[in-house]
């Protein structure tokens, strides 16, 4: 039977309610990358910090892109294309969009139209990939569905017809979506791939805590139906999702070309990594190195807080951060605040 201690070990170590308060992209310079999420994708800045103070954040709807220097931090970025995670923006029209960012020219690499909705792949200049994401009525019967709504809601800019009522209703005009880019529309996944689902399950589920919201089929039907390949976990204005990674030879694009395997060396899979927010770090530290997370136990102070460094199994990156007062009262507490406020 578990004494009373043992249950407050179980209830405070869990980060359910922890938000993604940001999403740190490494990069290997600054000013190209500036140049490519800010004037190609035309992301707006959060506040106008100079390249040289060695990061560049962007408005991404309830959570904020993170740009630093990779090599100011010891990550080794992939040689080539970054396939171990997938930043996903949220669109209520994917061929619009897309016309737009090709117009501000950005280069596609893969489309793929399915069940869920639409997707289009591309990458930043460091072979991050990204990717738009339109889904589709069955996606938003699905149980992550409310999640995309509320996050629309809070941060979408756009049609009211398919996601539902967004922050700003606005005509799906060629020159506003020119002239705006991904502005208003939200990041809303971030997926890591990963081969061994039961660890990761294990790692997500029962050290960090994540509640998840919904575990589907993956996307390649060679997989056997009792896989539930896809996890998707509340991360507050992102849903966080565990892939199953595998060969993709029998899922083909709208061309009919097949996607390659997902197959990355750990090292590589910590050049975009999550931020959570948490309340009092030095106390979720201790609980989780309790639950066997035992990379979490150092923890670095700075100006703009404390920070603690999480790695998954699968070579994954994430940090937890308590914001001190100083970020809280400067350029960029404004944005955390309403990250953290936000009704979701």
């Amino acid at each position: 039977m578990a004494t009373q201690e043992t249950q407050v070990l179980d209830d405070r170590s869990r980060l359910e309610d922890a938000r993604m308060a940001s999403l740190i992209v490494y990069v290997h310079d600054l000013d190209e990358s500036r140049a490519f999420y800010g004037d190609l994708l035309g992301l707006r800045q959060v506040v106008d910090e100079a390249a040289e103070a060695g990061s560049v954040r962007f408005d991404a709807g309830v959570t904020v892109l993170d740009l630093r220097r990779a090599a100011d931090y010891g990550i080794t970025l992939a040689p080539q294309r970054d396939d171990s995670s997938d930043t996903v923006f949220l669109v209520d029209d994917v061929e619009a969009v897309s016309a737009a960012l090709e117009t501000r020219g950005v280069t596609f690499a893969r489309r793929r139209s399915y069940e869920i909705g639409k997707v289009i792949d591309f990458y930043d200049p460091n072979g991050h990939r990204l990717m738009l994401y339109e889904p589709s009525e069955k996606a938003m019967r699905s149980t992550s569905a409310p999640k995309m709504r509320a996050v629309w809601r809070a941060a979408g800019r756009g049609s009211a017809e398919l996601i539902g009522p967004p922050a700003e209703t606005v005509p799906v005009d060629a020159a506003d979506l020119e002239a705006r880019g991904l502005d208003g529309k939200p990041l809303i996944y971030f997926f890591v791939f990963v081969q061994d689902m039961a660890g990761a399950n294990a790692f997500f589920e029962d050290a960090l805590g994540f509640r998840a919201l919904e575990r589907t089929h993956c996307c390649n039907h060679a997989c056997a139906s009792d896989i539930k390949g896809v996890v998707k976990y509340d991360c507050g204005g992102v849903m966080l999702s565990t892939h199953h990674m595998h060969g993709h030879e029998a899922v083909v694009d709208d061309s009919g070309n097949p996607y390659g395997a997902k197959e990355f060396h750990p090292e590589h899979a910590k050049g975009v990594a999550p931020v959570f927010h948490v309340g009092d770090l030095g106390d979720a530290v201790w609980r989780l190195a309790q639950r066997g997370v035992s990379t979490a136990r150092t923890v670095t102070y700075s100006q703009a807080g404390a920070t603690a460094r999480v790695e998954a199994p699968s070579g994954h990156l994430f940090w937890l951060y308590e914001p001190s007062d100083e970020a809280r009262d400067g350029p960029g507490g404004r944005k955390l605040e309403e990250i953290m406020g936000a009704e979701l």
